[in-house]
């Protein structure tokens, strides 16, 4: 290879040798460019070099390499069908599309002589596509890119880093991107399916019917405890901080973390809205989210609908030992109606459900600022109203704003905001007694992977998605944090769970 300033690089394997499954290759790399000037442009200049040089070395090993393992293929059919041999008919050449380029390949074929079928035994053995392969190599890497920049800004750092302009088209970033989160989000369903049937009883209780379609027998089924005879006594019923009846909590630092509820398991919910290409029929698309947080431990969940998020949150938190009670379930959320609808038709004992901090502040100050109140007065309202909900005085909350009402210009916005309160009133606790506690009130943590997986990178001034785009990126961000992107891509299974150590039970 030779390029326009007088750089110059010839690779050459000199043979390669396959002995005892093992593959062994020389390899003869020359480089030769004119010495640039001993200036702050040296070190820059020679690494561009040495680094294009190692792209012509890598295309020139994986050739031979591949060649040698279509050879082998072939030396390992040659007595052929029934036993009757093969003849070679040449070869044709074949092109992977590889992280480094281009490569194309000679692959043998063959004529079997006991039909006179002719074939490439390596098509059949590798499954390659009929023309161009793409590695898995380069699929990854356009979904690293991909989580980070548009499809364009993708095709063109995969094309600069290979030294090949027209490596890749865009619309071959986006299908690579849809099928990779295809499969993993189809991997998580597979293993949160695992797990429920390995737990008969777990459907029933963790993925309640909707309730147009659920009949009495099923929730009367959902509401009998799920601990089968003969096991051992669950936990007696803790109350979570800040709910009447909990047991006081002894006050910590306010820079510590925060920290969950003991015996409990943490799970925050949340739903990402973004713009919908114009071909989907839709304004806008909804990315289901969930975080869990148990022991230490962190797994994070996504899913293009609210079924799908469910399932494996269902198939996570029955590993943790929340269907015999020995750990609780505590939601944390926004309180929206489908988390409502999940949450009360879960048939566990114990559940709790804690409206984040951070919504109700925001929906008070969009209720207030919209009933026109005069601004000192609805400062004055937002004040006593916001401390009365902090240290769980609801009942005091909604009775100071029918008492302010009359006030409003617009008083139906005082009275959606006393509906707002009236429907989510047991799930609002004393946010204050949890805070001296360092117990979570906010679902901060889900909220930042928004951030992470969407929001950053999906809501930029015109941009336009389908869900297969919005979702792949979201299922991929989830798996990469978890730790598990590196097992899917090498085996393509996703490991189990990571599961914190099994509590000790104690007799209620």
């Amino acid at each position: 290879m030779r390029i326009a300033d007088g750089f110059q690089v010839t690779a050459s394997i000199d043979r390669v040798n396959l002995h005892d499954h093992t593959l062994a290759a020389d390899l003869q790399l020359h480089v030769s460019f004119p010495m640039p000037a001993q200036d702050p442009h040296l070190p820059h200049r020679i690494e561009a070099h040495v680094r294009a040089a190692g792209v012509e070395a890598q295309r020139c090993l994986f050739r031979a390499l591949m060649e040698k393992a279509d050879h082998q293929v072939v030396l390992d059919i040659r007595d052929g069908d029934q036993g009757q041999g093969i003849q070679l008919r040449g070869t044709r050449p074949y092109t992977f599309i590889t992280p480094f380029g281009t490569v194309t390949i000679d692959r043998i074929r063959v004529c079997h002589r006991a039909d006179g079928r002719a074939e490439i035994p390596s098509h059949t053995a590798w499954d390659t596509p009929k023309q161009v392969a793409l590695t898995r190599g380069l699929r990854d890497a356009i979904c690293d890119e991909m989580l980070a920049h548009s499809a364009g800004r993708s095709q063109t750092d995969l094309g600069d880093r290979a030294d090949e302009e027209d490596l890749i088209a865009r619309s071959t970033v986006l299908n690579v991107v849809h099928q990779e989160g295809a499969e993993l989000l189809a991997a998580q369903h597979r293993r949160a399916t695992a797990a429920l049937e390995e737990h008969p009883e777990a459907r029933a209780v963790l993925l309640p019917m909707p309730p147009a379609d659920a009949d009495a027998d099923a929730d009367a089924d959902a509401d009998e405890s799920p601990v089968p005879a003969g096991q051992p006594v669950p936990l007696s019923t803790v109350i979570p901080v800040g709910f009447p009846g909990a047991a006081a909590a002894a006050a910590v630092a306010a820079d510590e973390p925060r920290s969950v509820d003991p015996g409990m398991v943490l799970v925050e919910l949340d739903e990402v809205k973004t713009k919908a290409q114009a071909t989907t029929g839709r304004k806008q698309l909804l990315t289901d989210t969930a975080l869990v947080l148990v022991g230490g431990l962190q797994d994070l969940l996504a899913a293009g609908t609210s079924e799908g998020v469910f399932e494996q949150l269902a198939g996570l938190v029955c590993r943790l030992d929340v269907l015999d009670g020995t750990r609780r379930l505590l939601v944390l959320a926004d309180g929206a109606s489908w988390i409502r609808t999940w949450f009360e038709g879960l048939g566990l004992a114990g559940k709790t459900m804690i409206v984040c901090w951070y919504h109700v502040t925001k929906r008070c100050y969009e209720d207030l600022s919209g009933a026109g109140f005069a601004k000192e007065r609805r400062e004055e309202i937002s004040r006593h109203l916001l401390g009365l909900l902090w240290e769980g005085k609801v009942e005091e909350a909604i009775a100071w704003l029918r008492g302010c009402r009359d006030e409003a210009r617009k008083p139906d916005w005082i009275d959606g905001l006393i509906g707002y309160l009236e429907k989510r009133r047991t799930y609002l606790p004393n946010y204050k007694a949890r805070q001296e506690a360092g117990l979570w009130i906010a679902s901060t943590r889900v909220e930042k992977f928004n951030d992470w997986s969407i929001s950053q990178r999906c809501k930029w001034r015109g941009m336009s998605w389908t869900p297969q785009g919005v979702v792949a990126l979201a299922v991929l961000e989830a798996a990469r944090r978890n730790g598990e992107l590196d097992e899917w891509r090498h085996d393509r299974t996703l490991p189990d769970w990571k599961l914190p150590p099994k509590p000790l039970k104690r007799a209620g």
